[in-house]
């Protein structure tokens, strides 16, 4: 899935640090012009203004009356009343504030100064009653919000630690990776969290033994970290990755990214942890991100939603496109050898081959089973191309073109090329090979059959690198890297034209599927230029890319361009049509080649810093089913996948393996509208809103078995726990329960619901649960006695329930809200706050390990993923 980036809040001038009120109405933010901003969160707009002179971090107190804004230039620090939104006074501090925190009981701030010194705040005269010295510069401090707990110090490449009740350091200070900038402590104060962006880590610290228990990398230059108030993750903002990285705290894992417009510098989080906020360091705005979920398109009207046993993949209902959209949640990492450095797959997108520049070696990767079915030694090998029609890829570096035979996997041919030979491309008709030299500063033009240099080598320029062919072959775009241009080699006259680029060290390009435009990175100054071909111009701006670009592919239609940032450890998707960068996709470390599937769905990436391919899914895979699909359940092994299709009273079943239908769909008749699978997966039961009826269906031999169970009236959902099925009829307010050994009716119809939505068991059987659409509730009832033991009110109306694994929380999207409620069972109330997620939310279901949720949302044609 690829995400779009989150909502930008302009402003006039750059904002510097953040701070949001208790109440988390209030955003307060200071700009790079001495302005702090007062921002109302419910709608970002601009409530006030407080003209200062100079601001830049600041710490609000917990009773959110004060804010304390560091001023570098003065050597002070202003208070601010939130409530008047006006100036008090000015603290001077006597050196240059670097860096606030107060205490939880509001009574002190402590500031991080420039002369090796954290300066004490007594809050209730505003006054410095006291200077710590340190022997090295104070320029990170975070208190525990544990009432008298203690305040850390981030020094150069150390964290210290100062008592509050006496303001002394305790012990020697904690060594930790060089450079900390942030610091933050868990809500119970155990744990420390301090960024390095000197080093790339974020530090981990035990504060009772004060200890480092882990140290993990970043993507580069993480500049701020805050944990979540529930204490179970923490967020870092990475400038170079242009995003946050998220980090679950029991693990000290990562547990995903947060890809941003701008490159983050500090962070703020609403008192319910489901908001973050980030400034832009370079841009004139704020970045406002959902911190607990992202959405994607999947498809038109998805209705229902299953995970797959491993977590790897979902399947979601699009009843508005006769489909079932199968999702990668996350990316695959296929082994490759040492130093992957490039790739390029074949035309019928079945086999991938890797460039290992350490291993001198190339991989070849079926990209169906996704694994490595052969290696092609090719010593010194630096970088490759495919012809056109795949049946050769050709490999240069050692001093050699090294000619791949991709039927037979194996060298079928050599010629020797310059030793430095650094770019690699085929003609469209594969007649000719196109090799720089990068220290002769030319190119060699070499036919392919038979496999011989035609003529001398044609001067291009100084350090020619990448090279490129258009659709037609009448033009060769080669990167100079030195010469800050471009050549355009003629293919016929094989004359020679410059054309001077923006950016610094042009090194890699790219030709449109069209061959209207060339796309050039330029990795000397973090942009891509782009060229007309047909003026053979520059056109537009350079577009920023930051982190060190490696590679560039077009998609089949134009409309994209992925660009790798080396450094960033992610790839940049570029919008042609308004050349800007509209997402940014994790992968793994040090990327640089990339290359996209035929059919334009994966996107495949190789990262020489972890020797891997990162297989990215640009869209889902689409498998068209039956008409108007509404329900869908998966097998506890994942491999089959069966779609209640209610337009055409049929039941479709979906390979997972293939990815493909499996045989014809198996006709049920009626208005299919919900399944599920017996214990054994032996039988489907099939609930027919048309005829009330129960179908059961032999999923081995995909046949409905004997007369249906008739339960009444319309029923449109069901769920079957043990030897019992449950069956709800919002038309009638019902829940009809029938045994599924028998087929027999069990006792009367449940009827305390209004209009019951959906109908879901806890795994233990002991409990069902009805949401009730018509009473805005959860209604508990005993499995035993099918009475109604309880009743959870809501804050709108239901539609999906899913249970957890363990059962200990139930989850209900909340359509007209556009939020997903979770439940506490055990106290049968609502806790924490709504999760905002897409337009009507519909299904919900969890994954086996209860670490996320998915909902299709129906009225934005998205899934939005949960963690939980």
């Amino acid at each position: 899935m690829i995400d779009a980036f989150p909502a930008v809040v302009a402003l006039d001038h750059r904002p510097g640090a953040l701070a949001i009120s208790p109440d988390g109405r209030s955003l307060y933010v200071s700009l790079d012009d001495g302005t702090l901003v007062f921002l109302d969160t419910s709608d970002n707009r601009v409530t006030g203004t407080v003209a200062l002179g100079d601001a830049d971090v600041v710490a609000l107190t917990p009773d959110g009356r004060r804010l304390y804004v560091a001023s570098p230039t003065t050597n002070a620090v202003h208070v601010v009343d939130t409530a008047a939104k006006a100036f008090v006074r000015t603290v001077a501090i006597g050196a240059r504030p670097i860096e606030l925190a107060v205490t939880p009981d509001g009574r002190r701030v402590y500031v991080a100064q420039a002369a090796e010194a954290v300066s004490v705040i007594d809050t209730a005269a505003d006054t410095v009653i006291r200077t710590i010295a340190f022997h090295d510069s104070a320029i990170a401090v975070g208190a525990s919000p544990v009432p008298g707990g203690p305040v850390y110090v981030g020094l150069g490449s150390a964290v210290a630690v100062i008592d509050t009740a006496t303001d002394t350091v305790v012990g020697t200070p904690i060594p930790v990776a060089s450079g900390i900038q942030g610091v933050a402590v868990s809500p119970d104060g155990r744990m420390v969290f301090a960024a390095g962006p000197e080093s790339n880590t974020l530090t981990v610290i035990d504060a009772a033994s004060r200890t480092v228990t882990a140290t993990l990398p970043m993507g580069g230059f993480p500049t701020d970290v805050l944990v979540s108030p529930d204490g179970r993750r923490a967020y870092v903002a990475d400038a170079f990755a242009g995003g946050i990285v998220v980090v679950d705290t029991a693990s000290l894992s990562e547990l995903r990214r947060i890809a941003l417009r701008g490159a983050p510098l500090r962070l703020a989080l609403t008192p319910d942890g489901q908001r973050g906020y980030a400034s832009a360091s370079e841009d004139k705005f704020l970045q406002a991100f959902p911190t607990l979920s992202h959405t994607a398109t999947v498809g038109a009207r998805p209705e229902a939603v299953a995970v797959s046993p491993d977590g790897r993949r979902v399947c979601v209902t699009c009843s508005g496109s006769d489909t079932v959209a199968v999702v990668r949640t996350q990316p695959e990492q296929i082994a490759a050898g040492a130093g992957a450095q490039a790739v390029a797959v074949t035309p019928d997108g079945q086999q991938a081959y890797v460039l290992n520049s350490d291993a001198g070696t190339v991989t070849v990767v079926d990209t169906q089973g996704e694994s490595v079915v052969g290696t092609v030694p090719v010593p010194g090998a630096f970088a490759l191309a495919m012809a056109r029609d795949g049946r050769h890829v050709y490999v240069v570096g050692g001093g050699l073109l090294s000619v791949i035979d991709t039927g037979m996997r194996q060298v079928t041919g050599t010629l020797p090329v310059p030793q430095i030979a650094q770019g690699v491309a085929v003609s469209p008709d594969g007649t000719r090979v196109f090799v720089t030299d990068f220290t002769a500063g030319t190119v060699l033009v070499i036919t392919t059959s038979p496999l011989a240099v035609l003529g001398t080598p044609v001067a291009v320029g100084d350090r020619p690198k990448g090279v490129a062919v258009t659709p037609d072959g009448r033009q060769i775009y080669i990167a100079n890297t030195h010469s800050q241009g471009v050549a355009v080699l003629d293919g016929i006259s094989l004359q020679v034209s410059i054309i001077g680029t923006p950016g610094r060290d042009p090194d890699d390009v790219a030709v449109s599927p069209d061959g209207r435009t060339v796309y050039v990175i330029n990795s000397g100054s973090d942009s891509v230029s782009v060229i007309d071909t047909n003026t053979r111009s520059v056109v537009g701006e350079l577009i920023m890319v930051r982190g060190r670009e490696g590679g560039v592919a077009f998609g089949d239609d134009g409309r994209q361009v992925f660009v790798t940032a080396v450094d960033s450890g992610v790839v940049n998707v570029i919008d042609t049509t308004t050349r800007t960068v509209t997402a940014k996709v994790p992968v793994g470390p040090l990327p640089w080649g990339v290359a996209l599937s035929p059919d334009q769905r994966r996107l495949y990436v190789a990262n020489s810093g972890s020797d891997t391919i990162s297989v990215i899914e640009i869209s889902p895979t689409p498998v068209r089913v039956g008409s108007k699909p509404v329900a869908v359940a998966l097998t506890t092994d994942g491999r089959r996948a069966y779609v209640a299709d209610s337009g055409s009273g049929t039941v479709s079943v979906i390979d997972m393996t293939t990815t493909a239908l499996a045989g014809a769909p198996i006709t049920v008749g009626g208005l299919p509208r919900a399944i599920a699978l017996s214990h054994d997966e032996k039988r489907l039961y099939v609930a027919d809103s048309a005829t009330g009826h129960v179908i059961v269906v032999d999923t081995a031999m995909s046949t409905v078995l004997g007369p249906p169970v008739e339960v009444g009236g319309t029923p449109s959902a069901i769920a079957v726990s043990g030897t019992r099925a449950y069956v709800a009829d919002a038309g009638s307010g019902t829940v009809s329960v029938f045994d599924t050994g028998t087929g027999a009716v069990v006792g009367e119809p449940i009827t305390d619901a209004l209009a019951p939505a959906t109908v879901a068991a806890a795994p233990d059987g002991a409990r069902v649960y009805i949401a009730d659409a018509g009473s805005d509730a959860v209604l508990v009832v005993d499995s035993d006695t099918l009475t109604v033991t309880g009743r959870i009110a809501l804050p709108g109306t239901p539609n999906g329930l899913a249970v957890s694994p363990d059962g200990r929380r139930l989850l209900v999207t909340m359509p007209a809200l556009k939020t997903l409620v979770t439940v506490d069972p055990a106290s049968l109330s609502v806790i924490g706050s709504p999760i905002p997620v897409g337009g009507a939310p519909h299904g919900v279901t969890i994954s086996r390990d209860g670490r996320r949720a998915y909902v299709a949302n129906a009225a934005s044609d998205s899934l939005s993923v949960v963690d939980l």
